[in-house]
C-alpha cells in the first residue's frame, strides 16, 4: 500500500514539474516580446525617488497624509520590474535634506553607463523664491539657515555634468512644477529628457495623488490609460491622460516636453484590450446622495455595472455603481458642459462616449453643471 502511494506522489510530482516547464517555455515567449516591446529595461534603469509629505518646518510646511503613499509604491513597481536594489534611491520624509537629496542624485547618476536609462521624481512642497523666482522643491529642512531646498533649475544641470546615459524621464508633482519644463526647454543639452509635472511654473497644485495615480497607472499597465486600445501605452497617453486628469479632477494643468531622441511614442508598459470602451471615462457619479468625480477603471460582463475611482481617495473607497449612478460631462459646440445621464440607449454610441473626455483647462470658460 505504502509502496502504490509513494509511487502515485512520484509520479504526480513528476506531472507538476512537467506542467510547470511547460508554462515557462510557453511564457518565455511572451516575456521576451514584451521586454523588447518597452521601451525601457528594468536593468538599464536608474530610479531616484524623493517623496516629502512632513517637513522640519512645520510652521512653514503642512504635512501631508501617509496612509497609502504612491511614491512608494512607486518604488516597488520599479522592484517588481526588477530594477536591481542598488540601482534604486528612494529617500522620504526626515532623510530627505537637503544636502542628503544633492549628494545621493550626484552619486547615483555618477554610476550610470553610457546608454542607461534615469526615472527621477519627487513629490511634496514645491515654492517660488520673490527675489529671484527661482522654483525649490522642500527638502525635508528647508527653513534652517541657508537651506532652500533643491533648486529645480540645478536638477538637468546635475544630469549633464554626471549621467553617462541617454534618456531621463523626470515626473514632478508638487506646486510650480512646471518650472522644470522651462528649465529643460532652456538649455543645451547631451541628455534626452522627457518631463511631466502636475503643474505649470505659477500654479499650486493640490495635496490629492491624482498626478501620481495615472503615472502609476501607464506604468502598470492599466488598460484604462491605453487611449487608442492598442495593448501599448505610451509616453504620449500618458501625458494626455495626465493633463485632462488634472483638469478634469483637480483644475490644473500638467505640463509635457520630450527633447532629443526622447520620442513621445515610446512605449512605457503593455496592456490589455478593455472590456468596454467607455473605461477610461471621467465621470460625476452620485454615491451615499453626493456627487463625486471618477473614473470608470471596470465593467461588469453585463455592461450595467461599473467600477469607479474616484478622484482624491485611495482604491479602498473604489466601488461598483448601476447605470442610473453617473452623469458623464457632454460638451457642447459653444462649449459649455453639463451632466448627461449614461443610459443603455446611449451608452453604445461610441462617438458620444470617447476613451478619454476633453475637459477644458482652467480660464477656458468650460464648467460642469448638474
Amino acid at each position: 500500500m505504502g509502496t502504490k502511494r509513494n509511487r502515485l506522489l512520484w509520479y504526480w510530482r513528476r506531472a507538476g514539474l512537467i506542467v510547470a516547464a511547460l508554462l515557462f517555455v510557453c511564457a518565455a515567449p511572451i516575456l521576451a516580446r514584451a521586454e523588447a516591446a518597452r521601451g525601457w529595461q528594468p536593468e538599464r534603469t536608474w530610479v531616484f525617488v524623493v517623496g516629502t509629505l512632513e517637513w522640519k518646518h512645520e510652521e512653514m510646511w503642512d504635512s501631508f497624509p501617509k496612509e497609502n503613499r504612491r511614491d512608494r509604491e512607486l518604488v516597488r513597481f520599479f522592484r517588481r520590474q526588477g530594477v536591481p536594489f542598488a540601482q534604486i534611491v528612494y529617500l522620504r520624509d526626515r532623510e530627505a535634506t537637503e544636502q542628503r537629496i544633492e549628494d545621493a542624485f550626484t552619486r547615483h547618476l555618477s554610476r550610470a553607463r553610457p546608454g542607461d536609462f534615469l526615472f527621477l521624481y519627487y513629490t511634496g512642497h514645491g515654492y517660488q523664491e520673490e527675489d529671484s523666482g527661482d522654483t525649490y522643491l522642500a527638502s525635508w529642512d528647508a527653513g534652517d539657515d541657508g537651506v532652500r531646498g533643491w533648486a529645480v533649475h540645478s536638477i538637468p544641470a546635475a544630469i549633464e555634468r554626471h549621467f553617462k546615459g541617454a534618456r531621463a524621464l523626470i515626473a514632478l508633482d508638487n506646486c510650480y512644477s512646471g518650472a522644470l519644463t522651462r528649465a529643460v526647454r532652456r538649455m543645451e543639452s547631451r541628455v534626452s529628457y522627457a518631463v511631466l509635472t502636475s503643474s505649470t511654473s505659477s500654479q499650486v497644485s493640490t495635496a490629492n495623488w491624482t498626478f501620481t495615480e495615472i503615472l502609476l497607472a501607464a506604468l502598470e499597465g492599466k488598460a484604462y490609460v491605453d487611449t487608442n486600445n492598442d495593448g501599448e501605452i505610451t509616453l504620449a497617453e500618458l501625458s494626455a491622460q495626465a493633463k485632462e486628469d488634472m483638469a478634469f479632477a483637480e483644475d490644473q494643468r500638467a505640463t509635457f516636453i520630450t527633447t532629443g531622441a526622447f520620442s513621445p511614442q515610446t512605449v512605457l508598459a503593455l496592456a490589455g484590450k478593455r472590456a468596454d470602451e467607455r473605461i477610461g471615462a471621467r465621470v460625476l457619479v452620485r454615491s451615499e446622495g453626493d456627487w463625486y468625480k471618477g473614473r470608470i477603471i471596470d465593467a461588469s460582463r453585463s455592461k450595467s455595472r461599473f467600477l469607479i475611482h474616484y478622484y482624491g481617495y485611495d482604491d479602498s473607497y473604489d466601488e461598483w455603481v448601476s447605470l442610473r449612478q453617473i452623469r458623464w460631462p457632454h460638451v457642447r459646440s459653444n462649449r459649455r458642459a453639463f451632466a448627461r445621464p449614461l443610459t443603455q440607449s446611449n451608452s453604445v454610441r461610441l462617438q458620444d462616449w470617447p476613451p478619454t473626455l476633453r475637459m477644458a483647462r482652467m480660464g477656458s470658460g468650460m464648467s460642469v453643471v448638474m
